[in-house]
This record gives C-alpha cells, sequence and structure tokens, in this order.
C-alpha cells in the first residue's frame, strides 16, 4: 500500500508540474451529459475548474465528486461565474449516457456543471495536456490515477492546480472570489 501512496504522490508531482503550454486541447470536443458538443474554447469568458474521474472509481473519484457538487451550490449562491468540468478518466465505459447519469446522480447541471466524455482519442488527449495519468487495475477501470484540480482562467490559459483534497472546494471558492475581486 505504501507503494501505491509513493505512485500517486509521484503522479500528482509530475502533473503539477506539467507545461500547460505543451499540448492545447481547446479545440478538442467533448459531449456533456445533455449530449450537446462542446470545447474548451467554448467556455471562455469566465474561469474554468476541471476535475478527471471514473464512474467506478470508489476511492478519490468520489471525493472530487462531492467537492465539485459543493462548490457547484456554493458558487449558485454567491452568484459567482465559473464552469465546473467533470471529465472522464475512462471514455471506453463512461459513455455520455453513463455521464448524463452520474451528473443526474449529483444534480449537475449543465452549462454551470458539465460532465463530460467523447471520443476515447480526445479525452486521452485531453488527459495527456493536462498531465493526467491513470493505471488500469485488475477490474478493467482507473483506479491508480492522478487526483488534481485544474482552473483555467477567463481567456481559457492555466491559472491553477491543486491536488484534490475535502479542503479543495474552500480553496477554489476562495480563489475564484480573490481573482473576481482584483479584475
Amino acid at each position: 500500500m505504501r507503494g501505491l501512496a509513493a505512485l500517486i504522490v509521484v503522479v500528482a508531482c509530475v502533473a503539477l508540474g506539467r507545461d500547460a503550454g505543451a499540448f492545447d486541447p481547446a479545440h478538442l470536443t467533448l459531449v456533456d451529459q445533455r449530449g450537446t458538443m462542446f470545447t474548451l474554447a467554448s467556455l471562455r469568458g469566465h474561469p474554468t475548474v476541471i476535475t478527471f474521474v471514473a464512474t467506478r472509481c470508489t476511492d478519490a473519484c468520489p471525493v472530487s465528486n462531492a467537492v465539485f457538487s459543493q462548490l457547484s451550490s456554493r458558487l449558485e449562491r454567491e452568484h459567482v461565474a465559473a464552469t465546473l468540468l467533470t471529465i472522464t478518466l475512462d471514455p471506453e465505459y463512461d459513455t455520455p449516457f453513463v455521464m448524463s447519469q452520474a451528473a443526474k446522480e449529483f444534480s449537475a447541471h449543465a452549462p454551470r456543471w458539465r460532465f463530460a466524455s467523447g471520443k476515447p482519442s480526445d479525452v486521452h488527449a485531453f488527459m495527456g495536456a493536462f498531465g493526467v495519468i491513470a493505471q488500469r487495475g485488475r477490474e478493467g477501470f482507473p483506479d491508480v490515477h492522478s487526483s488534481v484540480i485544474y482552473i483555467l482562467d477567463a481567456r481559457g490559459a492555466f491559472s491553477r492546480a491543486t491536488l484534490l483534497s475535502t479542503n479543495s472546494g474552500d480553496e477554489i471558492d476562495s480563489y475564484l472570489k480573490q481573482r473576481r475581486a482584483t479584475r
């Protein structure tokens, strides 16, 4: 178990240190829970907060979904303009239909909070662009993966990455408010 924890820390450090300019995924197409095709470029105009999950994951992904659920409610209540984007780590299984079911489970309503999938090649390109690493376990789905939350600014440029934790919602909310106050 100690080896697994070390692997996750290394993967997260690599993801946090990744050169965000290495590949621009802005024009790759994703599909949200409504069946709407979109690109990161189409989300420009306000910040976008991104996480990657697998619907069959029982470890970090439920924490990520809970953080985003809390953050979605808070941003809506406080009238903070930002898009939350949950992208699958497992596009071969997490089809747009499966992601739409996950969105319903968390009361995620697009366009505020989008659960996205798409062509596996596009989703894997997104993962690569953000330095996301996922390994398939014995069960056949990514059960060892990086757990990082990324923030893009209103122009769609990389702004910040933070490791997933139970405090991530507070941290991101504070960061978004601070950025809004300094504009």
